[in-house]
């Protein structure tokens, strides 16, 4: 006996729901593996650069010792 239409569309909504499931934790899984690396490594750089930024703006020329002339 060949399926009919009907238990052939019935067969089909099913495997779309489980690949559907199936890609869904995939994703997720994938998801909760590599962002907590991209957030370690984007907030790193974002945090060098602040720094760099930071000490690029300070006068580091005042740092030595001042020299007087006595009278």
């Amino acid at each position: 006996m060949k399926p009919t239409k009907k238990k052939k569309t019935q067969k089909n909504k099913m495997s779309n729901k489980i690949c559907d499931l199936l890609g869904s934790a995939i994703l997720c899984a994938v998801a909760i593996v590599n962002i907590p690396k991209i957030m370690a490594y984007i907030s790193g750089a974002i945090y060098k650069n602040s720094v760099k930024s930071s000490n690029a703006k300070k006068n580091d020329d005042d740092w030595g010792p001042i020299i007087e002339k006595k009278k």
